[in-house]
């Protein structure tokens, strides 16, 4: 008896199934270059950080500490804002000194940074000295924030009443 191999017709041709590796083989290499390269190229992170107190050094005068900050983080990239909740103005470091960049007439009339290490970062124990321009009755609240420029977000922000 003679055998007769029955041929199927419902196969995908050759040149389809050819395509289709082609395709997964491609789609493939470009997942794997995405998660060996890294999607969208390197972030910036906003480092962590705080201040650890403040300090009444005279009526009108009031030291600002900074604790760690990591990563290292240089004064030039730190932005500070003093608010009294209604008013704001934003300083930034520029030649070893705070200028004031916006203002809507808070009554600072300036920051001047206490460098510890005399190195270009903030350590741990740096400060600020905000200057106010007299001493307020009733006592005022104020909030001092610090904005990594990169990112334009907050650090740490602390608050204390004049």
């Amino acid at each position: 008896m003679k055998k007769i191999w029955k041929m199927k017709k419902d196969a995908v041709s050759p040149v389809i199934a050819t395509i289709l590796m082609v395709a997964i083989t491609v789609v493939l290499a470009a997942v794997l270059y995405v998660m060996v390269m890294g999607f969208g190229g390197p972030t910036e992170s906003t480092p962590t950080g705080a201040f650890t107190q403040t300090q009444k050094l005279s009526a009108t005068t009031e030291k600002v500490q900074f604790g760690v900050i990591t990563p290292t983080t240089n004064w030039d990239q730190v932005k500070i804002i003093v608010s009294d909740g209604t008013n704001s103005e934003t300083y930034v470091y520029a030649s070893g000194a705070y200028t004031v960049v916006t203002s809507t007439v808070v009554a600072v009339t300036g920051i001047a940074p206490v460098n510890l290490g005399g190195d270009a970062a903030i350590s741990n124990g740096d400060s600020i000295t905000i200057t106010l321009t007299a001493a307020t009755t009733p006592a005022v609240s104020y909030t001092v924030t610090m904005l990594y420029t990169p990112t334009n977000a907050a650090i740490d922000d602390i608050t204390f009443s004049w």
